[in-house]
């Protein structure tokens, strides 16, 4: 018995219920006392685990007048079961297999959370978040952007005002790469360089913060999304200091 015991536990059965189950088929029509009784257990544990076997088909009830008696059905049941948890097992696979990379991106610690903005209002949200997120000087911003795309939406940038003077406040560091046709004046604490007008011409934003990173649409319809994820921030951050680097090899020459 020791070895159904095993067996049956290996497809899910509890002790309990490999424990009554076997008893069952070895008593017969028996009550819950009795069974109870030979297996060892509380007679409420017996009659959950009587309802539990029932609910797979591998118990049934013999009603004899006012008397009702348990039987664990055929050795033969088992087989069925067995079947039908093969069944949910090709299922679950299907289903893991789809969620693969879902599951890759667990293991790797974080799953990216994307978030979209529309209008002028998903921009000043962003800059709420960037305000509210960097805490010390430490954490530096980096920005790829268009000034004369954020001027059409912001005139003269008088609204982004509070957002770059709480940034100059807290003397959090910054660095651009811009292109515009009129002069730049950076605010205290950041480090801009000006693009080739002849080499780049291109209207959203790029903003690479902490572990997260802001992409802003200004042809067309106004989008911005946030992307939450530690990787895809550090990869476009590195992306960024070639950029940077690159642009100082090419002027020192």
């Amino acid at each position: 018995m020791t070895q159904w015991n095993i067996l049956l536990k290996s497809l899910g059965f509890t002790d309990s219920e490999a424990k009554i189950y076997l008893i069952s088929l070895e008593m017969g029509p028996s009550s819950v006392q009795d069974i109870a009784r030979k297996a060892k257990v509380s007679r409420v544990t017996t009659y959950a685990v009587i309802e539990s076997l029932a609910e797979r088909g591998l118990m049934s009830t013999i009603q004899k007048g006012k008397k009702t008696n348990y039987l664990a059905e055929s050795p033969e049941r088992l087989i069925s079961f067995v079947q039908s948890r093969m069944k949910e097992m090709e299922s679950t696979l299907k289903e893991v297999e789809a969620g693969i990379t879902d599951l890759r991106l667990l293991q790797r610690g974080e799953k990216p959370v994307v978030k979209i903005y529309e209008g002028p209002e998903g921009i000043k949200a962003i800059l709420d978040d960037i305000t509210s997120s960097i805490e010390d000087r430490k954490n530096a911003i980096l920005e790829i952007g268009n000034v004369d795309s954020i001027k059409n939406i912001f005139p003269g940038m008088e609204a982004l005002k509070p957002w770059r003077s709480e940034l100059a406040r807290r003397n959090i560091p910054s660095r651009g790469l811009f292109i515009t046709k009129d002069e730049y004046t950076p605010r205290p604490g950041a480090n801009v360089k000006i693009l080739p007008k002849d080499k780049f011409n291109f209207t959203g934003d790029i903003t690479i913060y902490k572990n997260k990173v802001a992409l802003y649409t200004f042809k067309g319809k106004l989008v911005s999304v946030l992307i939450e994820s530690e990787e895809i921030a550090e990869t476009l951050r590195q992306l960024y200091e070639m950029a940077w680097d690159g642009l100082n090899k090419s002027s020192n020459k």
